[in-house]
Order: C-alpha cells, then sequence, then structure tokens
C-alpha cells in the first residue's frame, strides 16, 4: 500500500470540497476517444450543485461537476463495474482522522456521446454520508477527467459544452484571464482583484462544487491585513463543515465585508464573507448564477461573460446553518444579539412554521435556500440543555455599515 499522508478530503455544507495532493501521478492518466469534438448536456441545478448524467457500462449515473476535486466513484458503482484498482492512498481529512482509499482506473466513462478512457478516480463510501445520500448522487467528475478540454457552463439554460476547439465558442481571448492548473488533479486557479481602501490581487481556486460564492482562506486573509482592504465586521465560535471522518471541531473564524470583489470584468459589491480553513480561498458555483463561465484547461484560459456588468450584494440574518449528527443545526452566530439566544449545535427544528423532519430534511440541504430568499425568519431553536426557543430574525441591511468605507 502506498501511503501519502498528503491528501485531504474536506466537505462542507453548501459547498463539496474535495482536494487531492496525491503523490502518486495517477491522476494524470487517461485520454479521450475523440478529436476536434464538441458535445452539449444538460444539468440539475439545485442549491448551486451541477449533477450531470454519467454513463458507465451502459448504465446512467448521476455525478456532481466538481473541478475543486478529482474524479470519485461511489463504493455502490465499483461494486457494479469492478475497476482496475491502481495504488492505496493512506488518507486524513481536515480532522486528521484517517482512511485508506482505492484510486482505480476506470475503463470508460460517457458524457453524451464523448468517451473518456482509463482516467483514474477515488473510490468512496458516499451513501455513508446523509448529505450525499440527499443528493442522489454516484460519484464526481472532477478537474483530472477535463484537463484536456474546454468546458462551458450555462446554469441558465442548464447546459455545459465540451470541446476541444475554443473556436467554436467564439470567445476574444483578450477578454480572459491566465488560468493555472494545479497538482496532479489539474485544479484550475485564476487571479482576482480585491478592492476597499487599498487594492489588492487573490489567486482563487474555481470549484463549481462548492455552492457559496466566494470563500477566504485564513491565510490569504493573514497577508491583506497590513492593507485596508477586508472591513473585519463580525467574530464566531462554530462550524459551517462536516467532515468525512468525523465530527469538525469548533474554530474561530471572521467574517468580513468586501467593498468590492472583481472576477475578469465583472464587479461584485459588498461582498460578505467569512474566513475558512485552508490554504486557499476558492470561487463557487453562485457565480454561475450572474453569467457564462467558460474554463479553457487546454489553452489554460478562465473566460467570464456575465450579465450584468456588476452585482451589489446587501443584507443577512448574521448566522449560518450546518450540519451536526445528521440534524440541521446552527452554525457560525455573527450578530452580536443573537448570540444571547442561539449557539452552535443548537438543533433546528422549525422554519417558519414547518417542522425539520426526516420526512423534509433532505429539502433543507439540497433545495430550500430559505435564508437567501426570505427577508424574515421564525425559528424554533432546541437549545443544548433541551430548553425550546421560539424567535424571530429578520434579515439586516448592512448599508449603514458599507457607508462607513472607502473603495477604491
Amino acid at each position: 500500500m502506498k501511503k501519502c499522508s498528503q491528501i485531504l478530503l474536506l466537505v462542507l455544507f453548501g459547498t463539496f470540497l474535495i482536494t487531492a495532493n496525491a503523490q502518486s501521478k495517477s491522476f494524470k492518466n487517461g485520454k479521450i476517444k475523440a478529436s476536434n469534438y464538441f458535445e452539449e448536456l444538460s444539468f440539475e441545478f439545485e442549491k448551486n450543485k451541477i449533477v450531470i448524467p454519467v454513463e458507465i457500462e451502459g448504465k446512467t449515473y448521476r455525478f456532481l461537476l466538481d473541478t475543486g476535486a478529482p474524479n470519485i466513484i461511489s463504493k455502490e458503482v465499483y461494486e457494479t463495474i469492478q475497476p482496475k484498482k491502481i495504488v492505496t492512498l493512506s488518507t486524513n481529512d481536515a480532522n486528521s482522522l484517517s482512511q485508506d482509499l482505492d484510486i482505480v482506473s476506470i475503463e470508460s466513462i460517457k458524457l453524451g456521446s464523448l468517451e473518456f478512457q482509463k482516467f483514474s478516480a477515488l473510490v468512496y463510501d458516499l451513501n455513508g454520508s446523509d448529505i450525499f445520500k440527499c443528493f442522489g448522487i454516484d460519484g464526481f467528475i472532477g478537474s483530472n477527467m477535463l484537463r484536456h478540454s474546454i468546458i462551458q457552463i450555462n446554469a441558465e439554460q442548464k447546459t455545459i459544452k465540451i470541446t476541444d476547439d475554443i473556436k467554436r465558442f467564439g470567445l476574444n481571448k483578450k477578454q480572459s484571464e491566465k488560468l493555472k492548473l494545479v497538482g496532479n488533479q489539474s485544479s484550475p486557479y485564476v487571479w482576482i482583484k480585491v478592492k476597499g481602501e487599498d487594492n489588492g490581487k487573490e489567486m482563487v481556486l474555481i470549484d463549481t462544487g462548492m455552492g457559496s460564492l466566494y470563500d477566504l482562506s485564513e491565510e490569504n486573509y493573514d497577508v491583506f491585513k497590513t492593507k485596508n482592504i477586508y472591513n473585519e465586521i463580525g467574530k464566531s465560535d462554530g462550524a459551517s463543515s462536516v467532515s468525512l471522518f468525523g465530527e469538525v471541531p469548533i474554530d474561530s473564524q471572521i467574517r468580513v465585508h468586501l467593498p468590492k470583489l472583481v472576477i475578469q470584468d465583472f464587479e461584485i459589491n459588498n461582498a460578505i464573507t467569512h474566513t475558512t480553513k485552508g490554504d486557499h480561498s476558492k470561487i463557487g458555483a453562485e457565480l454561475l448564477n450572474y453569467g457564462i463561465m467558460t474554463l479553457d484547461y487546454k489553452n489554460k484560459r478562465f473566460y467570464f461573460n456575465s450579465y450584468n456588468e456588476s452585482l451589489s450584494l446587501n443584507g443577512d440574518f448574521g448566522f449560518t446553518q450546518t450540519l451536526k449528527n445528521n440534524k440541521l443545526v446552527i452554525g457560525y452566530v455573527w450578530d452580536e444579539d443573537l448570540k444571547t439566544k442561539i449557539n452552535y449545535g443548537d438543533e433546528i427544528l422549525e422554519v417558519n412554521g414547518e417542522e425539520v423532519n426526516a420526512t423534509n430534511f433532505c429539502d433543507y440541504v439540497t433545495k430550500k435556500s430559505v435564508l437567501k430568499l426570505l427577508n424574515k425568519l421564525t425559528l424554533k431553536v432546541k437549545k443544548e440543555n433541551g430548553n425550546v426557543l421560539e424567535l424571530t430574525v429578520e434579515k439586516k441591511q448592512l448599508s449603514s455599515i458599507f457607508d462607513n468605507f472607502k473603495i477604491n
């Protein structure tokens, strides 16, 4: 068995992030059985997750398109197709718990009529996680399988186009950014601009498995501390993630306001995010709601054709939700008034009079975005001591805070 302590796997609620920094070069395997190809696929888009149909040995499966991950197949798919095992890796999750995961070679994977041959994939028990059960997915299509191609994602039309000829998209190279492919799984990174009183640039992972818009790593935030770019607007002890191999420990994170985030030429005003563990920041699939993204792995270019020149974000409820012990719970609490009432781990029993139970639990994981869509919530929350609290929270508009900050 080959050991590799550098592989980290992390599943985030609202985010699926799996990074495999494998010393093995197994993820460089594979070829496409075509040239001058062009394929168009329809996909499902729920909670900013891209689920596409994938054919293996004549059977159609549901795979998540995740540019922040390598290919992954479930144990059920593995047992059905019995692929050749390449290597077994000792794998640590973000909580330093360990499991041995196999890397296998899949003879053929089809996206539409386009056939991918002998690409590598990790094998993981996806049905052992309630999150993956809710999405009903059988695996992941990751960047290691996309690295020879150009993919264009249109969330408005719910279509993905795959080709090896950038001319088919009629794009202007001058309106693109350099794409850097990192590691053996060819993870795509691009530079973005961050602006406050001072200006800066940040290299971020384009991670379509992450449902949110922008995650700021602790390490990058520390680098920017000497500049007046991010405005600290809160701190909280809690968690917003679910580790693959065990419960994520409580940590302290910082909530920040970014006056202006610029992705290529698209300006996002008043972005609110919080720091996260890890050594890189990420742009997620929420961006797909605002334009058409093209990842040119072949020529290492990134294109984003936005529907509008800019977007202004404003307002939130002052807390996050996550999962713990297969229950919907409070994550981070940013609002100072709410901190006197709710804490990380408090179970959410009801939302606007609707009980959260085994029957509708998956709806809250995969479909319902009450924290984004509504301006007022009535919650029934069970405290750690067993007491049940009912409270009404309103989305707070943050324009009064923004007015105090300068933007260049």
